[in-house]
């Protein structure tokens, strides 16, 4: 069984006030990144992987579609970043203001929709299933945080929980 009482300490040291993350989190995302852009750019340079079965999506469409994920997720993360680390609190609590009340993981949100709009900007196949494994990373990291902030808040954070989507802003 996994031990779930590992948290992140750089987050966990500076901000007393937090439930904690999984210990691969950061490495993970960082990891993730790297192969997301190596992925990126072996497709484009090297196989023409994609350019060769889609060629290259018209310029009305993937713009647009890079421009709308990129601007969202960007607003989803600096929001989402300003309010958990914007201050510490006195006493431990979890957050259900702002972004936090529309899903209950905007951060993680942000960074999939993020790498969503380099997709669409590449024209990467290769790279969509990256984003696949990405999103599959945060979900897993997403559902270890909840189970911390159950042990640490209980109740009120199930409640919290049926109320708000972890990440589809529409599915309740």
């Amino acid at each position: 069984m996994e031990d779930f009482t590992k948290v992140h300490t750089n987050h966990s040291q500076k901000h007393s006030d937090l439930a904690g993350e999984h210990f691969i989190t950061d490495i993970g995302q960082l990891i993730l990144f790297i192969i997301f852009v190596a992925t990126i750019m072996i497709d484009i340079f090297l196989l023409k992987f994609s350019i060769k079965i889609i060629g290259s999506l018209p310029l009305l469409i993937s713009i647009p579609l890079f421009l709308l994920f990129f601007i969202t997720g960007s607003y989803l993360i600096m929001k989402s970043h300003k309010i958990i680390f914007g201050k510490e609190k006195k006493t431990a609590r979890f957050v259900t203001e702002g972004v936090f009340n529309i899903v209950r993981h905007p951060m993680y949100l942000g960074s999939v929709l993020l790498f969503l709009s380099f997709v669409f900007l590449s024209y990467s196949i290769l790279s969509f299933f990256v984003w696949l494994i990405i999103c599959s990373f945060y979900y897993f990291v997403s559902k270890h945080e909840e189970k911390l902030l159950i042990s640490k808040f209980g109740d009120s954070y199930k409640k919290y929980r049926e109320k708000v989507p972890m990440f589809l802003p529409f599915l309740k």
